[in-house]
């Protein structure tokens, strides 16, 4: 059952989803594309075994698994309701990972990955909506800003805070 009232917050429960969907769809685009990097032949020899290649899929997993911790971070709090900070976190870390997953993807795949045939496209297309649902990496970062400038005390606490993996078990 889900609150109405003042305290309910249907945008952040909405952008733990996203940010959730999001990680998801990161960690398929950058399966597909090491699954690719290691099929496709150029100059007789697979183009996962270019450094080049090897570069971005390490900056894409990168990018993917930090999408991934940010995302369960972001769906854990007090019951249905996911720590507001922790949102923030998640959905604008989730927002400014899928910019460099989706480039990267497409850089390594080429020009078949915008193809319609090609199943890349569908996850690199939802993932650009993806970015602005339940708002923007911008909005986000803006609330997570606000939140540590009226914090008192260190700003370490407040990260350790956020980032206590402990508080999920």
């Amino acid at each position: 059952v889900i609150r109405q009232g003042p305290q309910f917050d249907a945008r952040r429960l909405q952008a733990a989803v996203v940010a959730a969907q999001m990680a998801g769809a990161m960690r398929d685009v950058f399966q597909r594309s090491l699954q690719y990097a290691n099929e496709r032949q150029q100059f007789g020899r697979a183009i996962g075994k270019f450094q080049a290649i090897q570069h971005q899929l390490a900056v894409m997993s990168e990018h993917v698994f930090a999408a991934r911790m940010a995302a369960q971070l972001g769906c854990s709090g007090d019951g249905i309701e996911p720590d507001r900070l922790r949102v923030a976190v998640a959905k604008a870390r989730c927002s400014e990972a899928a910019l460099v997953v989706t480039e990267l993807a497409h850089a390594i795949h080429g020009a078949i990955g915008f193809t319609e045939e090609y199943d890349l496209q569908l996850f690199t297309r939802r993932l650009h909506a993806w970015r602005l649902t339940a708002g923007s990496e911008a909005y986000w970062q803006a609330l997570a800003g606000q939140a540590l400038m009226s914090h008192e005390g260190m700003t370490l606490d407040l990260i350790r805070r956020i980032t206590d993996v402990e508080a999920l078990a």
